[in-house]
């Protein structure tokens, strides 16, 4: 079997497949973390393997799992594909079976919520008589999944734009362009934490309830305190930041943001533009309606920032993963990728004040979600924002970020603005439920 994780790993769960595989007698090769997907393809065909894994911790990089099946389907090759992580569950397996062109991928896709799940597929693959039935039922699965999911799909859907009314107000900040934070006061950052998704998703108790739960929290609280005080001591939490303010206007669905030097320009120097899609039902949002429309003559404002905890939190874990210590090594990953949000949630409170809003109003939201799901913006904040020169960051050929605990968004300040799906692609549609 050829083991393979494309994107933000769950590797804990990869190094107890392999080591589970491996010792019923499967050789595993594992390509590491954040690979592309011409990697992942090209490793498979020069070894023939028999299978292909992938595993996904985070919703923005499951996404590229159906673009590995759908460019395995247009080579026209037959590797089974297993996938798992904490951001997909079974009916997303089920549903990136069927690509693009509405072909049912043959050679299978299987969820695997775990190694041993994962050693099932690949025995049942294994055998000619139990792979035809794997296949059998995963078709059917899938044919289910469809007809329960979309057969309601109304046959008109709604064109129109939303009915957003301008801002009342439109915040100044003090100084336009970038302000970099070299250091976030790490007692402060942890504050805020949000223990609900470090405990349930980060650390693996989703599923965990009643009297079993209040152990595990009480379990969990005291692993939280020693964790918080050793990186505090030892210093491999290190969340610093940087955050922007720009002028801006929109075009259709199309944010222009301005060189602030020019504003008193006949017509102002665009450095960036971002596209944002729209609802095709619903209320018919798009981001763009949350900002002043070119031919109004106002200008708005636009703030982005870009956050990570460093380096230092991927070196530990990979120390941990080197020793065999995986136990540790997990509950290192599960806190540093909720530090970097924790640490996103407090320079979002920053740039609020700056901008003079309340703690209710101004928006964060990040690419790879509903609202605004391709990552490939992430390349024009990266742009405005010196986070590669700054913070040591940069970006991979699949717009993922490095290090890999670290955020993006855009803060808008609008009051009626709000959390939705675009609903606008059929991988939107798959990662729904």
């Amino acid at each position: 079997m050829l083991a393979t994780v494309y994107g933000d790993v769950h590797d804990i769960g990869k190094n107890l497949v392999k080591t589970i595989l491996s010792n019923n007698g499967y050789e595993v090769i594992d390509l590491g973390k954040q690979v592309p997907a011409e990697t992942i393809i090209s490793k498979a065909v020069e070894v023939n393997a028999d299978a292909i894994g992938l595993s996904a911790l985070l919703v923005s990089t499951s996404k590229q799992m159906p673009l590995v099946i759908n460019e395995l389907q247009r080579r026209g090759l037959k590797f089974p594909v297993l996938i798992g992580g904490a951001a997909i569950n079974e009916r997303f397996g089920r549903r990136i079976l069927c690509t693009d062109a509405d072909e049912l991928y043959a050679p299978g896709v299987f969820y695997c919520k775990d190694a041993f799940e994962g050693l099932a597929a690949m025995e049942a693959l294994s055998d000619p008589e139990t792979r035809a039935a794997a296949l059998q039922k995963i078709k059917e699965e899938s044919e289910f999944e469809f007809s329960r999911s979309f057969s309601s799909t109304p046959a008109e859907v709604n064109t129109k734009k939303s009915t957003v009314s301008p801002a009342p107000f439109i915040p100044q900040p003090a100084q336009w362009g970038v302000h970099v934070v070299q250091q976030m006061p790490l007692e402060a950052v942890f504050k805020h934490l949000a223990k609900n998704d470090l405990f349930r998703l980060s650390w693996g108790a989703k599923n965990t309830h009643g009297e079993e739960w209040v152990k595990l929290l009480a379990e969990y609280e005291a692993r939280l305190a020693a964790m918080c005080k050793q990186a505090i001591a030892e210093k491999w939490l290190n969340p610093r930041g940087v955050y922007g303010f720009w002028p801006a206007q929109v075009e259709g669905e199309d944010l222009l943001v301005y060189d602030p030097a020019t504003l008193k320009a006949a017509k102002p120097s665009v450095l960036a533009k971002f596209h944002f899609p729209r609802q095709k039902a619903q209320e018919n949002l798009s981001l763009a309606d949350y900002f002043m429309p070119v031919e109004s003559g106002k200008m708005d404002t636009v703030a982005f920032q870009v956050v990570t905890v460093g380096q230092a939190a991927t070196d530990r874990f990979d120390r941990l993963q080197a020793a065999g210590d995986y136990s540790e090594a997990y509950f290192t990953h599960g806190l540093a990728v909720q530090t970097a949000e924790a640490a996103a949630d407090y320079l979002h409170e920053h740039v609020r004040r700056e901008m003079g809003i309340p703690a209710g109003q101004g928006k964060r939201y990040s690419w790879g979600y509903p609202a605004i799901p391709e990552l490939e913006d992430h390349t024009r904040v990266f742009q405005l924002l010196p986070a590669e020169k700054e913070l040591g960051m940069h970006l991979t050929s699949a717009y993922q970020m490095v290090p890999e605990q670290s955020t993006v968004a855009i803060i808008i300040h609008h009051p009626e603005a709000k959390y939705f799906n675009t609903g606008e692609s059929r991988v939107e549609q798959l990662m729904k439920g």
